[in-house]
């Protein structure tokens, strides 16, 4: 019912620097909700690490940005990676990461990193990821319920909730 699928975060070298595997859940408004329990391993160059909360994170093809929501209950925190390239199939999603970020604690106060790693692409693209965090901050800014952790993008299934995390680490080639 809510099969496994890989997803991949890649730099705009097109190397991965993350992959990780979750549980695909129904789309909501176009956006492609995955599902991962707590203990969920998350592969990347160093070694990776495996998570301490269920998170849910969030894909659309037309959309230059990927977000994903996790943390206890409560305390839910976004991560927002500013994307391109965002490809969603059946069986996997991949993503170019731009490197900026934008993130939400759980206190709702807003922040952003790495826009210092911009230099290291093209201007174009560059330009195209300001312009995609701006309007990833319109929309934090007008309430949107994409960055609403209570919100019906963020509705875990109760019998997918049982399902065990992937922990196979993951190749990176």
């Amino acid at each position: 019912m809510y099969p496994l699928i890989r997803i991949d975060k890649r730099i705009p070298d097109g190397s991965i620097w993350q992959a990780r595997r979750a549980y695909r859940l129904a789309a909501v408004d176009g956006w492609t909700p995955v599902y991962g329990p707590t203990g969920t391993r998350w592969s990347n160059p160093f070694g990776g690490w495996t998570t301490q909360h269920e998170g849910v994170s969030l894909f659309h093809p037309d959309r230059p940005f990927t977000i994903s929501c996790h943390g206890p209950e409560g305390g839910k925190v976004f991560y927002v990676d500013i994307a391109h390239r965002v490809r969603v199939e059946p069986q996997h999603i991949d993503f170019i990461d731009l490197f900026l970020d934008v993130m939400i604690d759980a206190a709702d106060s807003v922040s952003e990193k790495d826009e210092h790693q911009l230099a290291a692409l093209p201007r174009d693209l560059a330009q195209f990821a300001r312009a995609a965090r701006d309007l990833v901050r319109q929309l934090i800014a007008e309430g949107d319920p994409l960055f609403d952790a209570r919100s019906a993008f963020y509705v875990v299934p109760e019998d997918a909730r049982a399902l065990p995390p992937a922990t196979e680490g993951l190749r990176l080639d």
